[in-house]
């Protein structure tokens, strides 16, 4: 991650997350429009993927849905997460902090509407 550090990509998806839900669109859409916007960060590594798609995720669920791209997305990061993975990219306390998130959404995986 050597163009952004853990906390300034959360904060920039959240920020864009916001401001489409913001210009009236709903949490489908938003989470759209960072796919878009976020596009080449995704495509950066597997940390870059990881943190982005958790943290949508966790945008979308607390609006009370979740686009079927997220779910798959995170369904497969859930399954194969090793916060030793992470580590060294992130340093422990990144690297822990992702792990609660991943933890948390994995918890509401369950019992969220998952939108084609």
């Amino acid at each position: 991650m050597q163009e952004w550090n853990y906390n300034e990509l959360t904060e920039y998806i959240n920020e864009v997350f916001e401001n489409s839900m913001s210009d009236g669109l709903n949490a489908l859409q938003a989470g759209g429009r960072c796919l878009y916007e976020f596009a080449n960060v995704i495509e950066e590594g597997e940390t870059e993927k990881t943190i982005f798609y958790v943290t949508l995720a966790r945008l979308q669920i607390e609006k009370g849905v979740l686009s079927q791209r997220i779910y798959d997305e995170v369904r497969s990061i859930v399954k194969n997460f090793d916060i030793s993975n992470f580590v060294s990219e992130l340093g422990f306390d990144d690297a822990m902090d992702l792990s609660e998130r991943v933890k948390t959404v994995e918890a509401k995986l369950h019992s969220i509407e998952v939108i084609d």
